[in-house]
């Protein structure tokens, strides 16, 4: 219509002929005609003021000082108001306060959403722990792998424990630096792990953390609080790692060899292209492992050390309850306590070690370690019959042990307190049972030989017959040999 009424006046019509001819006012012909802009504008608000508008300032004074806050005892729009009306020449109604407030917040809530985008130097790594599930030793078992990830080129290196604790996160700091021959310079820690933590601007690391930090040089910082953002390759590597390197669950008997697969299978993925660089994984590595910081001359030992009482037992608890058999002979005195990432052991006043253990996490058990009573059975076979030993046995091999003589009883324990250093007491267990059953008796060397079968090819295994002897029968004469 603007440009039929621009077109008329072109051809002369004045602006009555084009009133008779459109229907249209003059006023808004004349708008029209003088129009020399016709560019698309930018939509904005409405510009008509309210009566609110003198005592906004009022209104954002008290939502900025609600940010510092206890949430239970901030303003709502109404109190807002309210305060408005007593504090203030306001007359307005709430209705306009009330709008005005969830649009300011709202805004609030954007500008505190944003993240900035981070830039981050080869070298430089982050870390975090995820959780998954494995079959360990044929348990299903939640586990927690400690993850080292490299923003510069997406290279990221896993380790599996069963916590999270300080001598974890050492642990596998450890080892990925010796599978990648170097130290990062700088690395961001979760504020969670073991590794210490940050409370505004105060951080506090954990002991041994801060030794290993000091043996190999590198810097820490710490994530605040539910910032994941502030670390977010690692965040999202654990993801990636969880679903390439833990998708199907693995099975495994070994930790310690697992781990040391696990490093190699990480590597594998470094001709993965980086998803905006135009390179691969493996190709910017190399500039992140040229910006490494060299390895410590000396290695570093990932073991926290603390004492603990032993009782009557010979046992001592620890980590939360978890028990122990430390030494019979210390029974009444304190030993020192070793704490590794996959270990304990236990050691008198002169550092020598009196027993290793695979470390327990998580809640303790209610019942005593079977196996740690075999040396004190040993010397009091009259226990046997109230032992959690007899009653972690099978009911016949209960029963027969029931009707042996105290000097059989020591002997048997004796020796089963040496096979459970190299057999679970399950194991163990399960050998007698097989052995009882097979032969009527508890001999020590069927035992042995029925846990090296057990343990070694699976009582479905037929055993070697070994070379034909026939031709040496023939050869001695059969009987007259």
């Amino acid at each position: 219509m603007i440009e039929s009424i621009r077109d008329m006046s072109r051809r002369g019509l004045t602006n009555a002929d084009i009133q008779r001819e459109t229907g249209i006012s003059q006023p808004t012909i004349r708008k029209y005609l003088a129009m020399d802009d016709f560019s698309p504008k930018m939509p904005t608000a409405s510009g008509r003021g309210s009566m609110l508008d003198p005592y906004k300032p009022f209104v954002d004074a008290i939502l900025e000082a609600d940010r510092h806050v206890w949430r239970k005892q901030r303003h709502t729009a109404k109190r807002i108001w309210e305060r408005l009306t007593a504090e203030t020449p306001y007359e307005g109604g709430y209705g306009i306060v009330k709008r005005y407030v969830r649009e300011r917040k709202a805004q609030m809530r954007a500008s505190d959403m944003a993240y900035m985008e981070l830039v981050w130097a080869p070298g430089e790594a982050q870390a975090d722990f995820g959780d998954v599930d494995v079959l360990l030793g044929g348990a299903r078992t939640r586990m927690h792998f400690f993850a080292l990830s490299f923003p510069f080129s997406n290279m990221g290196f896993c380790q599996l424990f069963a916590g999270v604790t300080s001598e974890c996160v050492c642990q596998g700091l450890k080892d990925a630096f010796g599978h990648i021959g170097g130290v990062p310079h700088r690395i961001v820690f979760d504020n969670a792990t073991g590794a210490g933590r940050r409370c505004g601007d105060k951080v506090t690391e954990a002991e041994l953390f801060s030794r290993m930090r000091a043996h190999y040089g590198f810097e820490a910082a710490f994530a605040n609080p539910n910032s994941g953002h502030e670390k977010g390759n690692v965040e999202r590597k654990v993801g990636w790692m969880r679903r390439h390197l833990f998708t199907p669950v693995p099975a495994f008997d070994d930790l310690g060899e697992f781990n040391r697969r696990l490093l190699d299978r990480c590597d594998a993925y470094s001709g993965t292209p980086h998803y905006e660089k135009g390179a691969s994984w493996g190709e910017l590595f190399e500039r992140d492992r040229a910006a490494l910081l060299p390895l410590p001359e000396r290695p570093f030992a990932c073991v926290r050390y603390g004492s603990a009482a032993v009782d009557k037992r010979g046992c001592a608890s620890v980590d939360g309850g978890h028990r122990y058999h430390a030494s019979d002979a210390m029974a009444g005195r304190t030993v020192t306590v070793a704490y590794g990432a996959a270990t304990v052991a236990f050691a008198n006043a002169a550092g020598e070690v009196l027993a290793e253990h695979p470390r327990r996490f998580g809640s303790a058990p209610s019942s005593p370690d079977p196996a740690s009573q075999l040396g004190m059975l040993a010397k009091r076979p009259g226990a046997w019959r109230n032992s959690p030993a007899r009653a972690a046995m099978p009911g016949s091999v209960a029963a027969h042990i029931d009707a042996m003589g105290a000097r059989a009883l020591s002997n048997l324990a004796a020796c089963m307190e040496r096979w459970c250093r190299s057999w679970s007491y399950d194991e163990v267990a399960a050998a007698l049972d097989e052995v009882l059953a097979r032969t009527g008796a508890v001999r020590e060397p069927d035992v042995e030989m029925m846990l090296a079968r057990m343990g070694g090819f699976g009582l479905g295994t037929a055993p070697d017959v070994g070379p034909d002897l026939s031709a040496y029968d023939g050869l001695l004469g059969g009987d007259a040999a």
